[in-house]
């Protein structure tokens, strides 16, 4: 038996937060160096066909309150991708760099919703899944500078020894994002 079970428990609850968000940084890149950004409309991949939207909105306004970047208005990304008749989903590296040229952006912000779900019908308490890619593509070369795969599934330790249920998949989501972007402006 552990002699000190509070510390047995905060490292319990430590390793159980240690997953790992596979992330990838292009050796030569300098995110500091990116100031002017776009956010395109995510591809949504999940029966909820409004989850991409949402999670643009939400990347968005992250990336606003960071600090960090000047973000175009998701209005004039939707006009230029029209002039350009372009599917975000299925962008060539010329298509890329035009449309950084027309926005005047250094990097453009692209992510699909891999799942979305508020977790409702599985069980008593609602345990929300939320699996995002998100990626940086530098305007002028057409590379990829970052790249992220963030994702929640399941409820929290809190929620799951209270009974209490989870957050919303837009929830997740933001939380998901927020510390992406946090780790993006250090």
């Amino acid at each position: 038996m552990c002699r000190y079970p509070t510390t047995a428990l905060l490292t319990a609850l430590a390793l159980a937060g240690c997953g790992g968000t596979p992330r990838y940084v292009h050796p030569s890149a300098d995110l500091g160096g990116v100031k002017t950004v776009a956010v395109l409309p995510f591809e949504t991949l999940v029966q909820d066909k409004l989850a991409g939207e949402r999670v643009q909105k939400i990347l968005f306004t992250e990336l606003l309150l960071s600090g960090g970047f000047e973000v175009t208005e998701p209005g004039q990304v939707l006009q230029a991708l029209r002039r350009a008749q372009v599917d975000p989903a299925s962008l060539t590296p010329d298509d890329i760099k035009r449309l950084g040229k027309e926005l005047k952006v250094q990097a453009l912000f692209l992510g699909a919703v891999l799942e979305y779900d508020d977790g409702r019908g599985s069980g008593s308490v609602p345990a929300p899944r939320v699996k995002l890619q998100l990626r940086m593509v530098d305007t002028e070369t057409a590379t990829t500078l970052w790249s992220a795969m963030p994702s929640r599934s399941g409820v929290p330790f809190t929620g799951r020894l209270f009974g209490i249920g989870g957050d919303p998949a837009s929830t997740a989501a933001e939380e998901l994002i927020r510390d992406e972007v946090a780790r993006l402006v250090r």
